[in-house]
């Protein structure tokens, strides 16, 4: 995937670095400030800045006083930086491609597996945490997800195991307690 990921970078010139940071900045739709994007990202603050002055200087980015707090900035994307974005966003559809081979079960499998590697990787401090729904106080996770969907009390949404998201642009973060819980009746 590295691979591809830098195929499509060179393409667009860009790195995969910049590349990511931009797709973030699209997914949050609004400025958000440099420790931000180095947390979300999981870069250093260094790498974090040279990647965001490339993409101020090749305009695709901008970076501005943060409302709130004069001395901090913030960096939002540009229109040139939007349409950037988007193309970024479609560079791992050869994955999604492969997946969709898969039949549903497997799918349901992979996603299951994938979301609890994840989980794994953040309880380890490897990645930051996402913005998930089995971290999140709206979720509530079913005992049988083929009989009764999850259910995500926020949207009123009922969600299979592949409904379920890796990123909530709505999440709340949950005690530790209720995620807890939340992970025992998933991990079933």
């Amino acid at each position: 995937m590295r691979s591809q990921a830098w195929e499509w970078a060179e393409g667009a010139g860009l790195t995969p670095t910049q590349g990511e940071i931009l797709v973030l900045l699209m997914q949050r739709k609004g400025p958000m400030r440099l420790g931000e994007i180095a947390r979300e990202t999981a870069l250093t603050a260094a790498t974090t800045s040279d990647a965001v002055s490339t993409l101020e200087t090749k305009g695709l980015v901008e970076k501005r006083r943060a409302l709130d707090d004069g001395r901090a900035l913030a960096v939002r994307l540009t229109a040139r930086g939007r349409t950037a974005a988007k193309r970024a966003a479609q560079w791992p559809d050869f994955l999604a491609k492969a997946v969709g081979t898969l039949r549903d079960d497997e799918q349901t499998v992979f996603y299951r597996t994938l979301l609890k590697t994840v989980h794994q990787l953040e309880a380890q401090g490897t990645i930051p945490p996402h913005r998930m729904c089995l971290s999140c106080t709206h979720f509530e996770p079913s005992k049988n997800p083929k009989k009764t969907p999850h259910y995500c009390a926020l949207l009123d949404l009922k969600l299979s195991d592949t409904d379920v998201r890796l990123d909530c642009s709505v999440h709340e973060t949950a005690d530790v307690a209720t995620q807890k819980k939340t992970w025992k009746i998933y991990a079933q």
